[in-house]
């Protein structure tokens, strides 16, 4: 036995054909499995269902017969037959690290987190030089908000397989989830050197850039993914926003109505344009936008708000009163913006009745 590797299982010899380096020579793979190999990278599934019906048929203790047919039905989507034949293959060979790999992808997809990280940690116990799992086990971790396990994994896949692109992805994610924007910004580059025109990596280390006040370099970031892509309505309502916190609200018009243009049915590009219009004092432009975005989305508490303010300032009273009712509808009461739809209420309907009088 190789300490080395983790494999420690008494059966283990120069017999053994469960993967791992101390166990001696790997037992070669099968024709059959080469076989499947084959047919699954044609795509012919049925093929390869009506061989392992026939294997089985003659030797119903076949372990490799199960593995693929669990490998047929992943491909239709029937993950729950597809651990089913996995979890065969696994009672009649418990040491093949593939099964537990692939079965762990399988529970991945119907979410069942904890046994798809059981098997993959199975899985590497058995070959601890396989890559894939830690690769898989850390997006596991990655998306369960499970950020140092995560980075921990997706290194260890970077140190077996320095070529793994989609490993430096998301491990800059988890840093990035992390706050470690300058080391995810490392990773991100590790991606746009071998794939310039790579956008969602671009978009990622633009954010990361702008979070650390890096402007020029996310700008740049973002000017290249519309560069390459005129229609990426995500990378164009960032842009905007960059262009609000840097005051350039002509540009941040221009390019939420970019985004307007792409999906006139969203509600958030009318309510930014019209902050960039009321902090140009173009309170009148404002008053519609804010008015078009409460109309897709009566639940914008903000841009009621908003509405109000500018109504106000364009002495447009009847409107600002209609619009504060409307947020304190809406809005939780105990909010700053209901306590000052309140108060503004309040005065404006005390004025309203003081105009009256006279």
């Amino acid at each position: 036995m190789n300490q080395d590797n983790g494999c420690n299982e008494a059966g283990c010899g120069s017999s053994c054909d469960c993967g791992c380096s101390g166990c001696g020579p790997v037992v070669e793979v099968s024709q059959f499995s080469k076989d499947m190999q084959a047919l699954y990278d044609a795509g012919k599934t049925a093929d390869m269902l009506a061989a392992c019906s026939k294997l089985l048929a003659a030797e119903p203790d076949n372990s490799e017969g199960y593995f693929w047919r669990g490998v047929v039905a992943a491909v239709a989507g029937n993950f729950e037959q597809a651990i089913a034949d996995y979890s065969k293959a696994i009672e009649l060979n418990s040491r093949k690290a593939v099964y537990y790999s692939y079965r762990g992808s399988a529970y991945a997809m119907l979410e069942d987190i904890k046994n798809a990280v059981m098997d993959y940690s199975q899985a590497m116990f058995y070959d601890p030089k396989d890559w894939m799992n830690y690769a898989n086990r850390g997006v596991l971790y990655l998306n369960n908000s499970m950020f140092e396990h995560a980075i921990d994994d997706l290194s260890k896949a970077l140190e077996l397989e320095p070529a793994d692109m989609a490993s430096y992805v998301n491990r800059g994610d988890a840093f990035a989830a992390r706050n470690l924007y300058s080391t995810a910004i490392a990773d991100y580059n590790k991606v746009i050197e071998r794939f310039p025109e790579e956008t969602t990596v671009l978009i990622k280390r633009g954010q990361a850039y702008n979070e650390i006040g890096l402007i020029k370099e996310a700008l740049a970031d973002y000017n290249k993914v519309i560069e390459l892509e005129p229609e990426n309505m995500q990378a164009i309502a960032i842009r905007a926003s960059i262009y609000m916190g840097q005051e350039r609200t002509s540009e941040a018009v221009a390019d939420f109505t970019r985004v307007i243009e792409g999906d006139p049915s969203d509600d958030r590009p009318y309510f930014f344009r019209g902050i960039a219009y009321a902090a140009q004092k173009n309170f009148a432009a404002a008053i519609a936008d804010f008015t078009r975005a409460v109309e897709l989305n009566p639940d914008n508490v903000l841009a009621h708000h908003n509405k109000a303010l500018c109504c106000e300032l364009q002495q447009r009273n009847a409107e600002a009163i209609i619009a504060y009712k409307e947020l304190i509808l809406r809005a939780r009461p105990e909010s700053p913006e209901a306590a000052h739809a309140k108060e503004r209420l309040q005065a404006l309907e005390q004025e309203a009745d003081g105009t009256q009088l006279q």
